[in-house]
């Protein structure tokens, strides 16, 4: 039985590898759930309870919730969907998965960049702040978040940026522990990925960490030594939307951090084991995309009045008799009886009376 498995091992195309690929079925069921549910409701929210005037911190949190998503979808995918109905993945699969899953993770890493730019010129460059902040140069921002990324991690590795010529499953099917990529610039980590892509995004999300940090830390220093009085004013107006981003911005240091630093040792350190400790830091990065939904929802009183007004909307639909409705439908007041009499004016009744 052992010697007709493995000839059944050896028979598959050095490109096809057995599906190996565990993350934990059940956690990556229930963390791709919740990423898939939280940033569908902020986008969902933002999109049907529109801000009146244009306000580019909205459009930003929506691309940030839109990246999360995928980063869920693609989570859901690999940890749980693919690891039970697919029993062999061919390379090239394996790219676009990972592809998208880095993405993803660097379009993530832009908004947070951009959220802390525009509360900077929003703060400290009121005055031209909707000269800076159009729709054009946000929309413009937005597309190249998407779009670079996409170029990086998915169309140049699809198109042969890759090393999967190098590679043979067999040795994988095998044993998965084992190097199977023997080119010296495939990456051990990220397989069948080049060892170049690997430390672009690795130093791209450290990069925009850091620069975000920067920006925030110019904001306080500014308002603390160097405010007006209206700077102070609009810092007080500002205090909690800053601290929410803060928390956004803490949770990508802690769980997105640790991965952007593996990818950079990845390519001085390019041995096998390190893909066994990227799987364990892409798990924990999800964490991120699960807590963002919930610091806009409570920390952020914009956000938590309009998901209570879509709630009540929808709960409306399908249970007009909860509560909440009834308290929302006063009691009809009835109008008092007047006589015709009572209902002519002062004038009308002064010209009845005899002289």
């Amino acid at each position: 039985m052992e010697n007709q498995t493995y000839s059944n091992i050896t028979l598959l195309p050095a490109s096809i590898c057995l599906n190996y690929e565990s993350w934990g079925r059940a956690l990556t069921a229930i963390a791709g759930s919740m990423i898939i549910f939280g940033n569908l409701l902020v986008a969902l929210v933002i999109f049907k309870y529109p801000a009146r005037n244009f306000r580019p911190l909205n459009w930003f949190i929506v691309q940030l919730a839109i990246a999360d998503f995928s980063v869920g979808v693609i989570v859901l995918w690999i940890g749980t969907f693919s690891a039970l109905f697919l029993d062999a993945v061919s390379l090239m699969s394996s790219i676009m998965s990972y592809g998208v899953l880095a993405s993803a993770t660097s379009t993530s890493t832009l908004g947070v960049m951009f959220i802390a730019l525009d509360r900077y010129f929003y703060i400290l460059k009121h005055t031209s702040y909707r000269s800076i902040m159009t729709r054009r140069k946000v929309a413009i921002a937005i597309a190249v978040a998407c779009v670079v990324p996409l170029v990086v991690f998915i169309v140049g590795p699809a198109i042969g940026w890759n090393c999967i010529e190098s590679c043979d499953c067999n040795v994988y099917n095998r044993d998965p522990s084992m190097r199977y990529c023997f080119g010296e610039y495939c990456s051990q980590m990220m397989t069948p990925f080049r060892s170049e892509t690997v430390l672009i995004g690795g130093i791209s999300l450290a990069l925009l960490l850091v620069i975000s940090i920067f920006i925030y830390l110019q904001i306080f220093c500014k308002i603390r030594f160097q405010a007006t009085a209206r700077m102070r004013r609009r810092r007080v107006s500002e205090t909690r939307v800053l601290k929410t981003m803060l928390l956004v911005l803490s949770g990508f240091l802690l769980t997105t951090g640790p991965l952007a630093t593996c990818c950079i040792i990845s390519f001085f350190y390019n041995h096998r084991e390190l893909h066994f400790v990227m799987r364990t830091l892409v798990v924990l990065s999800t964490i991120n995309s699960i807590l963002n939904p919930l610091f806009y929802f409570w920390r952020l009183p914009e956000m938590n009045k309009k998901l209570r007004t879509m709630v009540r909307d929808c709960t409306g639909i399908c249970c007009p008799h909860f509560p909440w409705h009834q308290r929302e439908q006063p009691a009809r007041k009835e109008k008092p009886y007047r006589s015709r009499a009572s209902e002519q004016p002062d004038s009308t009744i002064q010209q009845t009376k005899p002289l």
